[in-house]
């Protein structure tokens, strides 16, 4: 099967996680807190839009509205573009991924492109540069030429001026290098995640895992048989 980008991270943290999130995505149970923190990652990802494409020119590709085949089909259609493409969509090699800002760039005459992820966080965690990697590795695959790959986070520093004015706000990092240099490990990562989906539940008990990097929502599910205070 093409797996998501979300479902290797799920599988980076716990084979488990990635087995039940496929197999048995029923027993999940979204926390109050997990959800919160998914809004304000969605806000954030839309004043993002706003500050790469000030002049409102870019591309966004809508995967509710238009379907995974679709906004795959129209990303190839707009490789060569001279506008931001926001959630461009790449599938190669079993893996699926959509970059939250895609931005053109010309070198020696070819087009290439700038690849941003943007995170809610106010730093650059471990996980994020996974995210990356695995971002880079199908993007390229897929036909977009990659001049540089970085990770933008909230800068903690920044004050709110008010007037919806959220210039400053993103703090961009260049991973470039490191994103690119790890292309067999996500290779591997997909073929061992491959090999987790064609077996039966992993036994795996609870640990550290089960918080980090995300609080996992099957967490009741691979506790059901132990026995828990009333209290």
């Amino acid at each position: 099967m093409n797996l998501s980008k979300s479902k290797i991270l799920a599988f980076r943290q716990c084979p488990k996680r990635l087995w039940l999130e496929v197999k048995k995505p029923e027993l999940l149970k979204v926390s109050t807190a997990t959800s919160a923190k998914f809004n304000v990652g969605f806000k954030v990802g839309e004043i993002a839009q706003s500050l790469y494409d000030p002049e409102n020119k870019g591309t966004l590709i809508d995967i509710k509205k238009e379907g995974i085949s679709q906004a795959l089909a129209r990303s190839q259609r707009i490789i060569d573009s001279e506008v931001p493409i926001f959630e461009a969509g790449f599938s190669a090699n079993g893996v699926l991924a959509f970059a939250d800002v895609m931005l053109p760039a010309e070198v020696d005459g070819k087009r290439l492109w700038d690849m941003v992820e943007v995170k809610s966080s106010t730093s650059v965690k471990d996980y994020h540069r996974d995210d990356i990697a695995i971002q880079s590795y199908v993007a390229q695959l897929s036909g977009f030429k990659l001049n540089s790959v970085s990770i933008a986070h909230v800068d903690s520093k920044w004050v709110y001026p008010g007037d919806e004015q959220y210039h400053g706000l993103l703090k961009a990092n260049d991973l470039t290098t490191q994103a690119l240099s790890r292309t067999e490990e996500v290779q591997l990562w997909v073929q061992q995640a491959q090999q987790i989906l064609a077996g039966k539940e992993p036994n795996i008990d609870v640990g550290d895992q089960c918080s980090k990097p995300f609080e996992c929502g099957f967490y009741a599910h691979c506790t059901r048989d132990q026995v828990k205070p009333e209290y």
